[in-house]
């Protein structure tokens, strides 16, 4: 039972973590910052299209892919709203979904936990065809590919 529903548990895996070109959503939204964690099952995670936009495929234990690194955030209901329209829920191009992560507390013990996760839903199922490109975590690498949303043009999602 969550004595708190106002509070939600959410899992970032891309540009949306400290440190990355996005954060400062997170920072706005006032989300906290509990811990790394690591989802408990495999899934597709990869880069794609002309931004070079990170994104994880609701495809739980999918041949060939990887348990997913990334940071776990407490957030309010406002902030999963604010969350929602920056992912483009309501436009389909992402899905927020539950997943089971591991995070460790600072005293070394492991806890299982539901986290949200955002997905890529639009044309996702087609990007599966070359498990070659699976990424187990998104690091200051593959960033450097990245455009950031404040770097593309006004309607870049229409195009």
């Amino acid at each position: 039972m969550n004595l708190h529903p106002e509070i939600n548990l959410v899992f970032s895996y891309g540009t949306l973590k400290r440190g990355f070109p996005n954060h400062s959503i997170m920072e706005e939204i006032k989300a906290s910052y509990i811990s790394d964690a690591r989802t408990n099952f495999k899934y597709p995670l990869l880069l794609d299209g002309k931004w070079n936009t990170p994104f994880m495929i609701h495809k739980k234990n999918f041949p060939n892919s990887y348990k997913i690194s990334g940071e776990l955030f407490e957030i309010d209901n406002k902030g999963i709203i604010a969350l929602d329209k920056f992912e483009g829920v309501d436009k389909c191009y992402y899905k927020r979904l539950e997943i089971e992560i591991s995070y460790k507390h600072t005293n070394g013990d492991t806890t299982s936990k539901d986290a949200w996760c955002y997905f890529r839903y639009e044309n996702a199922s087609k990007l599966l065809v070359d498990p070659s490109r699976f990424i187990s975590f998104y690091g200051k690498e593959e960033v450097k590919k990245y455009t950031a949303v404040h770097f593309r043009p006004f309607d870049w999602r229409n195009k």
